[in-house]
């Protein structure tokens, strides 16, 4: 009887081991998979913002050239520069709305919500 016990608890012992590695193993590939989408994210926005930034430029220049048509070069120029202070005053204000809410939801949506194929079905 005792053989038969023992037999089981290292049958029990085995399984639990097994189990142990396995959940390491889905906590290793699920990590490297949420990894992976946020650095992809990331290099996206910065892809993004450096295209942005280019095109700012030329949006730029060309509204200044436009307001030189009406004003001297001069005061196009500072008009520009005073919008573009503005809006880095507006972000500045309007920092968690913009930018720490939105990064937030998207962190734990990542690394906090079940994956999608994880959903119990109740019959």
């Amino acid at each position: 009887m005792t053989n038969q016990n023992n037999e089981e608890l290292k049958a029990s012992w085995k399984s639990a081991v097994e189990f142990l590695k396995l959940y390491a193993e889905n906590i290793r590939l699920l990590s490297t998979e949420k990894m992976t989408i946020l650095m992809s994210k990331g290099a996206l926005v910065g892809v993004l913002s450096m295209l942005a930034l280019i095109a700012f430029f030329f949006i730029s220049m060309g509204l200044v050239f436009l307001l030189g048509e009406v004003l001297p070069i001069m005061w196009s120029f500072i008009i520009m520069g005073g919008v573009y202070i503005v809006l880095g005053v507006v972000a500045v204000l309007f920092n968690k709305q913009l930018f720490v809410d939105p990064i937030a939801r998207f962190l734990s949506r990542l690394f906090l919500d079940e994956p999608v194929g994880a959903t119990n079905k109740k019959d």
